[in-house]
Formats: structure tokens, C-alpha cells, sequence
């Protein structure tokens, strides 16, 4: 059964997508069967390895992995599947006859999400597949709405011709000053999103404010200062990109207490907030801007040096940022 695929089931453009992997001729034959009560697309093979390349190479919405293989096992499948593949999002239900407890508590370990049990009944087979499926589907949903958000920020980034390429910049710089930190993978993780959507919610403040080259009045200035709750008040909208709210709130606050829009003060500013900002001013200053001009290094780390000064920024990520100014500032620029 290695190689071709199963005859298409439904070749509509709302089928799902099925992976079974299972080398007993007579169980795939029964999953296909089963199967046909869901629209969906089913391709087949025998082995683990084979298994792992369809994968990478295509995108699925569910695969039903045997445990028992004769190349990689099940198990051994799905922790590639997890980490080599770094694909956590896609169902995996595993099948297998052993039913032990110890068994099937390794299998999730792995990083399957279910498992079935041979023999099984074909109610429940197709209930718990039908059951990922939606859930998959309910994850693509949601990314696909992740999306937009960052297109926003991207069409945010594009109304001032002089910020091109600001936020894939910042990206590179918060990921070299969060490391130089010690941020964990998921802080980094959200530091990157951040870098995107910080400023997403200037998608509602007007040109004559947003372009503005000269200083904006008191009302102007209160109009700018609301992006901040606006932007996270968008994103605390949707789980996959929450974990970048607090950047999007709090990038504009100050140590001393004295930023906006909550005047959060020292640690009560989120971690990664705080690292953020040390990124986005440094964009500010090294490039060209409608309000200033690009400063060169030795500007910068007099300028960072006064806001420390004046007690506006977290001391100790100031003396790593202005660490790495000093000695090795070519990293901070992609």
C-alpha cells in the first residue's frame, strides 16, 4: 500500500484532507470505508517514514496512525511529527490494539491528541475523526483571522513611507536583545508577534495625526496615545495571538511610572514589553523618520544613556541593549 494514494472520496473544495498510516490491508480498507461518511480526501501508506514526508510536503487535516509499524513506530512517528516537523496543530489519533494504560499514556506523551482502540466500533471511529476534523478546522479558522490581524499591521506599516520594513526589523532586533536577556522560547515567541502587531492599532488614527511632522497638539496627541488600547483590545480577541497583548498595551509605558496608557510602573510593565521597547526605539533613532533623522550609534547610546538618566527605562535591560551597542552594535542591524 506504499505510494498511491486511495481513490478520492469527495473532490470538493470543502473535503478534508486524511492521512491513514497503518500496514494491515484489512484495517486501512475498514478506516476508508468508515471514512466515507465524511467528505474528505484519504491517502495511504504503510510505513512511519513514508508517512513523515507526505507530511512535510503536503497539508493535511488528520492522520490516523497505527501504533504498531514496521519501520518507525506510532510513537516514534508522532515525536517527529511534533518536533523534527514542528507541527503541533495537526490531529493525530492514534490506533492500536494495545489498550494498557501505560501504553496509551506514552502515545499522548508523544503528542498524539486520541487514540482508538482495535477492534473498534465504526460509530465511535467515525465520531472521534469527525471530531478532530472540527477541531482542526476551528484552528485553521482562527489562524486564518491571525492573519488578517498582521496584514492590518502590515497596511498600518506601509501609510508612512518612511517606516518600510520597521516591524520585519524589529522582529530581528527584539530577538537578539530578548536572547541577550535570557527570555524563554515562548517569550521570544511573542516578542516576535509583537514586533508586528505593536502598532496595529494606529490603523484607525487619521493621516493628518499619524503623518503629522510637526508636533501634535494636546487633542492629536490623546487621538495617537489611544492605538495602544485599541491594538490590544484587537488582539486580546483571539488565542493565538494574545500572548503579544502585553506589548501592544504597555510598549509606550515608563519605569518611572510617567508612560501611557495604564502608567504602569519598574516590573509592573510586562518583561517583554520592556525588552520591546528598547528595539523600537532603536529603530526609531537609526533610521529616517518624518520627524527626525537617522542617528548614528554613538547618538543612540547618549540618547539611551539620558532616558536611563531621567529613570524612563528598565536599568538592567539598558545595560545589556547598551552592552551590545558598545561592543557589538552590527547585530541589532538585519
Amino acid at each position: 500500500m506504499d505510494g498511491p494514494a486511495i481513490p478520492v472520496i469527495d473532490l470538493s473544495d470543502e473535503s478534508y484532507q486524511v492521512l491513514v498510516v497503518d500496514d494491515d490491508e484489512l484495517h486501512l480498507s475498514l478506516q476508508v470505508e468508515i471514512l466515507r461518511e465524511i467528505p474528505c480526501r484519504v491517502t495511504s501508506t504503510d510505513c512511519g517514514s513514508k508517512a513523515l514526508q507526505l507530511i512535510e510536503q503536503g497539508s493535511y487535516d488528520l492522520v490516523l496512525l497505527d501504533k504498531r509499524l514496521p519501520d518507525l513506530d506510532g510513537d516514534e512517528v508522532c515525536l517527529r511529527i511534533r518536533r523534527d516537523l514542528n507541527n503541533h496543530l495537526l490531529p493525530i489519533i492514534m490506533v492500536t490494539g494495545d489498550g494498557t494504560s501505560e501504553s496509551l499514556r506514552h502515545s499522548l506523551a508523544m503528542g498524539a491528541n486520541d487514540f482508538i482502540k482495535k477492534p473498534y466500533d465504526p460509530l465511535e471511529f467515525l465520531s472521534r475523526a469527525r471530531a478532530a476534523l472540527e477541531k482542526k478546522q476551528l484552528f485553521d479558522q482562527l489562524d486564518h483571522a491571525a492573519s488578517v490581524l498582521f496584514t492590518l499591521a502590515k497596511m498600518v506599516e506601509a501609510r508612512d513611507p518612511t517606516t518600510g520594513e520597521h516591524c520585519n526589523r524589529l522582529v530581528h532586533t527584539c530577538q537578539v536583545i530578548g536572547r541577550e536577556v535570557g527570555l524563554a522560547h515562548d517569550e521570544l515567541e511573542a516578542l516576535r508577534k509583537g514586533a508586528i502587531l505593536h502598532d496595529i492599532g494606529k490603523i484607525g488614527i487619521p493621516d493628518t495625526i499619524l503623518l503629522k511632522p510637526g508636533k501634535l497638539s494636546a487633542d492629536e496627541w490623546l487621538t495617537m496615545q489611544r492605538h495602544a488600547e485599541v491594538g490590544a483590545d484587537l488582539c486580546n480577541q483571539l488565542n493565538s495571538v494574545r500572548d503579544a497583548v502585553p506589548i501592544v498595551r504597555h510598549h509606550h509605558e515608563r519605569w518611572d511610572g510617567s508612560g501611557y496608557p495604564d502608567g504602569l510602573s519598574g516590573r509592573r510593565i510586562p518583561l517583554i514589553a520592556r525588552v520591546f521597547q528598547y528595539a523600537d526605539i532603536y529603530d526609531a533613532l537609526r533610521h529616517d523618520r518624518v520627524y527626525s533623522r537617522a542617528q548614528t550609534v554613538e547618538r543612540i547610546i547618549h540618547i539611551m544613556e539620558s532616558e536611563l538618566d531621567k529613570g524612563w527605562r528598565d536599568p538592567e535591560i539598558g545595560e545589556i541593549f547598551l552592552r551590545i551597542l558598545r561592543r557589538s552594535p552590527e547585530l541589532l542591524d538585519r
